[in-house]
């Protein structure tokens, strides 16, 4: 018999939209909010939100078995599949959401542009172990596409929303957006180690 999940485990979605809706509304209540935020930061680090995630990631990666790793790395198949969803059709699915919802809204349409660029690994790890995935793979999956996002996510923005990117060219209006603006004129575009918005 299957053990039963936590309370918190078990509604973690529910948890998800909740503080979600508090985010919002917080947003909503106290615009200024960010500048407090932003005052709890080292460089582009946010301290709160490092310690949540490495509390939040640390228990279900310190029950993998890294000595199964390189048997992991060799199915191939596996690791085209992921590949090719994460990077391939994510970011073109995410792409046409942003175009389909978002068009009148050039920088919402950019924020989710600039979401589906980027792999939300902590939550992958979170699933996979109240799933009872394979610990490995998941290890192997998540390395492999943190690698890959370090490598491409600045390219993948480049291509587009870049001055040549696919947005610009087939929606004007998001040459005007002043997100995108900021983007540009804070040199978003240069490679950066860690990847992500």
């Amino acid at each position: 018999m299957q053990p039963k999940l936590k309370f918190l485990d078990r509604y973690l979605t529910l948890w998800i939209f909740l503080a979600m809706a508090i985010g919002i509304g917080l947003g909503h209540l106290f615009p200024d909010i960010s500048s407090v935020t932003d005052a709890l930061s080292v460089g582009t680090t946010n301290i709160p939100l490092a310690i949540g995630l490495i509390l939040m990631m640390y228990p279900p990666l310190a029950k993998v078995d890294y000595s199964l790793l390189p048997m992991a790395f060799k199915d191939k198949k596996v690791i085209f599949i992921s590949l090719l969803l994460n990077w391939v059709i994510g970011t073109a699915l995410m792409f046409g959401l942003a175009v389909l919802f978002l068009r009148n809204e050039p920088d919402y349409m950019t924020g989710l542009i600039l979401i589906g660029l980027a792999r939300c690994i902590a939550m992958v790890i979170v699933w996979s172990d109240l799933a009872k995935a394979n610990r490995e793979y998941t290890a192997m999956l998540v390395a492999l596409n943190s690698i890959f996002q370090i490598i491409s996510y600045s390219f993948l923005v480049w291509l587009f929303i870049g001055d040549f990117g696919i947005a610009d060219h087939s929606f004007p209006e998001i040459k005007d957006s002043p997100f995108r603006s900021k983007l540009t004129s804070s040199n978003y575009y240069k490679l950066r180690i860690y990847g992500g918005v």
